[in-house]
């Protein structure tokens, strides 16, 4: 029984085999401030991109009248032994660039993080 019970909290835990990956991808994102767009309702976009967990901003790069430009972290998982660099490239950049008055300004690239 006692076996049992530590193989069950185990899985539940998954401290013996983690399912997904996570990875961090740093990006420099352009906001369009001339037209009435909210700030806040591009993060949330952001963050109902399939896969995404976490959006925030790092710093601030510049700001004007037409566009703010912040340096931002968006942290995302995988299954394991998916093609991150397929997920990255083909869908999280295409569904950022889709959303309205957004832009990637700079594209610093992704990592693997471990827990």
């Amino acid at each position: 029984m006692r076996e049992e019970f530590k193989s069950w909290r185990n899985f539940l835990t998954e401290k013996e085999n983690p399912t997904h990956d996570r990875y961090e991808a740093n990006l420099y994102l352009s906001i369009d401030q001339s037209k009435p767009i909210d700030r806040t309702e591009v993060m949330n976009e952001m963050r109902a991109i399939r896969e995404v967990t976490t959006v925030y901003r790092e710093r601030e790069i510049s700001t004007s009248p037409v566009s703010f430009v912040g340096e931002y972290i968006i942290r995302f998982i995988l299954p394991r032994q998916s093609d991150a660099t397929h997920y990255y490239n083909r869908e999280l950049k295409p569904q950022l660039n889709k959303i309205q008055g957004l832009k990637i300004q700079r594209d610093l690239g992704y990592e693997r993080i471990d827990d």
